[in-house]
């Protein structure tokens, strides 16, 4: 009566599983809602469009400018090589002699005219960052609403931490004693457990690997999170990774689980059921 009723795996998971569906596709409509409202498609287009103007100028220019200032420069499957003396060098060392000589042929002079026609890489680059910079406040603003409906407000309705996916698979969360857990447990389980620490950290990793130059560390990182959250869920008695251990909470049974609404209420039951197994055992 007094004891957490332990849920199966299986129907943990279908669970977890319908909610994360939902959660995916409602994200992805907050942050095609805000793209429209900051032009991403605009702003990923001129990108686009500068990375292009660049990519015409190395073809044009560089089979010819490149040897004429000692390097070698070969189009691959890949894309290019640029080498010097034998060592890889990159396309910049090859912009920074045909800015220096301003063009000392009719070649060069044309590639230099051509070059400084283009768009300053410092625009080009600033403008990736600010493509980088609003894809990653799209996904941040699209969990972060998802999030606050499927995890905290749509539970708040439904009583019990309960999700869709929980309500559907008949499961509840309570406190580990099986009282009724707060609303400020729910916050913490839902927006400092599952998404800030449990999603939106992975995802600045993920965003600091590829464009921040964070590297291995950020794989590191990444893993000993996955791993942590992994050893919390099969090591712990009542299965409780993160959120769960933040908010001091479980999931369980709905079915089958007691569930008190106050401390007062537990501890009142317990008394009487004590008084009830003493007069029983009198009666033995």
């Amino acid at each position: 009566m007094f004891e957490l009723k332990k849920i199966g795996f299986v129907k943990r998971a279908s669970a977890w599983l319908l909610d994360a569906i939902l959660l995916a596709v409602l994200t992805t409509g907050v942050m095609w809602i805000v793209s429209l409202i900051c032009d991403f498609d605009g702003a990923q287009h001129l990108a686009s469009s500068y990375y292009t103007e660049w990519e015409d100028f190395r073809a044009d220019y560089m089979g010819e400018v490149a040897p004429y200032y000692g390097f070698t420069y070969e189009e691959t499957e890949d894309g290019y090589t640029v080498q010097k003396d034998g060592q890889s060098v990159t396309l910049d060392d090859v912009l920074v002699r045909l800015r220096d000589s301003k063009g000392e042929d009719e070649a060069t002079e044309e590639a230099y005219a051509a070059f400084q026609a283009l768009t300053p890489a410092e625009t080009v680059n600033a403008q990736y960052r600010y493509v980088y910079s609003l894809l990653f406040m799209m996904v941040s603003i699209g969990l972060a609403v998802s999030y606050l409906l499927l995890e905290f407000v749509v539970p708040l309705i439904l009583g019990n931490g309960q999700t869709v996916g929980k309500k559907v698979f008949g499961i509840c969360v309570v406190r580990p004693d099986c009282v009724k857990m707060a609303s400020v447990a729910l916050f913490a389980r839902s927006i400092l457990g599952k998404f800030a620490i449990e999603t939106m950290f992975p995802i600045l990793l993920i965003f600091l690997f590829f464009f921040g130059g964070l590297g291995l560390l950020a794989i590191i990182l990444l893993a000993a999170l996955f791993i942590l959250n992994l050893v919390l869920f099969f090591a712990t008695r009542n299965h409780t990774p993160i959120h769960d251990i933040l908010a001091f909470t479980a999931v369980a049974d709905m079915k089958v689980q007691m569930i008190f609404d106050s401390e007062e209420e537990l501890a009142a039951k317990k008394a009487s059921a004590q008084k009830q197994f003493i007069e029983q055992q009198k009666n033995v």
